[in-house]
């Protein structure tokens, strides 16, 4: 890691003091590890704090909730792009629309992503979202003591990369979601279809099976 302290951003559910409970433990974490943290319900904007403010300064209830929303929004557009890294914690049924935000332009912007999971729920026959799990390279960290170390190997990795120029992933996905789309579209075989997703992807399964 660089001499700079490296700032995380948690991303997750946290409306109801359980949630409230597991994104502040992720955040303890990190701290003790000695990196930087932001982490939205304590050093974001509360609306519900500030709502009460705004109104008695003669602004509607109404336009005092947008002013807000809007604030929220940008700030946290801001902290995730100024961030070296995100935790994305998915528990829950669903994972937390908010949070899919902030990892989804986390993601665009080659922010490194380690998905914290340690909740059995999920909602498709026992696997989690392939669009959420691809954000983090279809991995993901079950317990609190891991977070650092796994998010220490995808930023380490990331220096190491920094001096070679490299397709971001934005890129790649996009290109071999292309290709597959034309496979479709020209009404491929299942088997033609199998054969292009091994060339696009096999590479990959190779490269988990040596690790």
């Amino acid at each position: 890691m660089s001499s700079k302290t490296p700032k995380i951003y948690c991303a997750g559910p946290l409306f109801n003091p359980k949630e409230r409970e597991d994104m502040a433990n992720i955040a303890a974490v990190l701290e003790h590890a000695n990196y930087s943290v932001f982490l939205p319900q304590r050093d974001g904007l509360e609306l519900a704090r500030l709502l009460p403010i705004l109104t008695e300064k003669n602004i509607s209830k109404e336009d005092a909730s947008i002013v807000l929303n809007n604030a929220i929004f940008s700030l946290d557009v801001f902290e995730v792009i100024d961030s070296d890294g995100v935790i994305l914690n998915i528990n829950g049924r669903v994972p937390d629309e908010g949070a899919m935000v902030e990892a989804g332009i986390a993601w665009a912007h080659e922010k490194p992503i380690v998905i914290f999971k340690n909740d059995d729920r999920s909602l498709i026959q026992g696997n989690c979202n392939p669009l959420v799990m691809g954000l983090a390279d279809f991995e993901f960290i079950d317990k609190y003591e891991n977070i650092p170390i796994a998010l220490e190997e995808k930023l380490s990795k990331l220096n190491k990369n920094n001096g070679t120029p490299k397709k971001s992933s934005f890129s790649t996905a996009n290109e071999k979601g292309e290709a597959i789309r034309s496979y479709l579209m020209k009404q491929k075989t299942e088997n033609e279809i199998a054969d292009l997703l091994i060339s696009l992807f096999g590479e990959i399964v190779c490269q988990t099976l040596k690790e």
